[in-house]
């Protein structure tokens, strides 16, 4: 009895013009993901969440250092403000999911 998992399984392909697959490409990359597991995400109504890079918990982690110091208190929101900005926009961007757009080419309907 063979395993199912080695079973190859049923693919789909499509085009896509170098700019889209560029697009992509980095969208996946920015996610974690392998392209094909974030187009199936993408296609079954997921919205996968791009991950922030090291840099920015290393920032994160001295920012909060900065906060626990004896600073004045304005400084201190400052830096609170500027920490749930960045994370606003690096880890919870809204603007991720774009509107769906017609489709570029061929028939618009069946028959």
């Amino acid at each position: 009895m063979e395993n199912k998992s080695k079973q190859k399984q049923p693919g789909i392909y499509f085009t896509v013009t170098e700019k889209e697959k560029r697009r992509i490409k980095r969208n996946a990359e920015s996610c974690g993901l392998k392209q094909s597991e974030y187009i199936r995400q993408r296609a079954l109504g997921f919205a996968p969440k791009a991950v922030p890079p090291d840099a920015f918990y290393y920032f994160c982690e001295k920012l909060d250092k900065l906060c626990e110091e004896p600073f004045s208190s304005e400084i201190n929101s400052v830096a609170l403000y500027l920490l749930a900005e960045i994370e606003q926009e690096l880890i919870r961007p809204d603007k991720e999911v774009l509107p769906w757009q017609p489709q570029a080419s061929g028939p618009l309907e069946d028959g």
